[in-house]
């Protein structure tokens, strides 16, 4: 798909005010890069049709706004500056256009949902983990998102309980922490309940879609032992918090309903041995998941059983 020059914004070649917390005015020195996200010019979503792949990259151009220093020699302006800065163009990206988000009026079940995960399903040798969720009692309905959703804060703490009885008993795990952020899955994972006369039922995901949103349809390589954003690091009797929102009720949710949610257990996709420091050099890949490597080089998987259950009630 190719868009034309005019369709885009015009360049902007005049002075520009330098603030040092402007993302878009950076300070290298030679071997450093900076990276950030932007988003996409409007005209590319005009274009774009579901399911169908496509290819990002940056053509080349030029940076006439550039000066030699640091932002704190330049903190006034920056004027154009000749010759520009040449920015080769880069490798292409795939790009697929795909749905994900459930549209909660659509009340078709997809089948009956698995029970949550009991303790009996920890692999022997594999570390003792466990996962217990907390969360305010009452929701209000003046508490929402940009997109006019609910929103319920939950804090998800997960804990390294004890170690398989043969290794070190203060040998540490690094693990990725996918699981614990991914959308509320009727499988496994983060799950909803409905308060009712007949008791508690699953509120059903059920995939009618609403929106577009774009990612990279293949695995990216990331380095464990710089990602402290993906992967945790837990010795035995540790813990860690993580937080996330509910945001996918009924859409007849009203003041007096009360709903509970935990987690309904899983299996770590990745973990290894050791720290940040140990995992400086290892490279995965990473698509959700990880998915490479495979089945996690051979160690016996971490499956984590169902946590407890927050019950809250919505108030006005």
């Amino acid at each position: 798909m190719q868009v034309k020059p005019g369709q885009l914004p015009a360049k902007q070649l005049h002075p520009r005010d330098v603030f040092s917390s402007d993302p878009c005015l950076q300070q290298l020195t030679p071997g450093d890069s900076a990276s950030w996200e932007v988003a996409l010019p409007s005209v590319y979503f005009d274009s774009f049709i579901e399911v169908h792949l496509y290819e990002i990259f940056w053509p080349g151009g030029q940076i006439p706004l550039w000066d030699w220093g640091t932002l704190a020699e330049h903190n006034d302006q920056l004027v154009p500056k000749f010759p520009a800065v040449v920015l080769p163009g880069g490798q292409h990206q795939a790009l697929e256009i795909i749905n994900i988000e459930s549209d909660i009026e659509d009340d078709i079940a997809s089948g009956p949902s698995p029970r949550p995960l009991s303790p009996s399903a920890r692999v022997s040798d594999a570390p003792v983990f466990s996962v217990s969720v907390a969360g305010p009692a009452t929701l209000s309905m003046k508490d929402r998102n940009v997109s006019g959703r609910l929103r319920y804060p939950v804090t998800v703490t997960v804990t390294y309980n004890a170690a398989p009885d043969l290794l070190d008993k203060e040998n540490p795990v690094i693990f990725h922490t996918f699981i614990f952020k991914d959308l509320d899955n009727r499988n496994n994972g983060f799950r909803l309940y409905v308060g009712g006369k007949d008791g508690w039922s699953p509120h059903e995901l059920n995939g009618l879609l609403t929106h577009h949103l774009y990612r990279f349809c293949f695995p990216d390589p990331f380095q464990v032992g710089h990602s402290q954003d993906l992967f945790r690091v837990l010795r035995p009797g540790e813990s860690c918090s993580l937080t996330r929102v509910v945001s996918d009720f009924p859409k007849n949710a009203a003041p007096g309903d009360v709903f509970r949610y935990g987690y309904k257990g899983g299996q770590l996709d990745w973990w290894d041995w050791g720290n940040f420091e140990d995992h400086k050099d290892t490279v995965v890949w990473i698509y959700g998941g990880v998915t490479d490597p495979k089945d996690n080089e051979g160690r016996p998987g971490i499956m984590i059983p169902a946590s407890n259950l927050i019950e809250f009630t919505i108030v006005e």
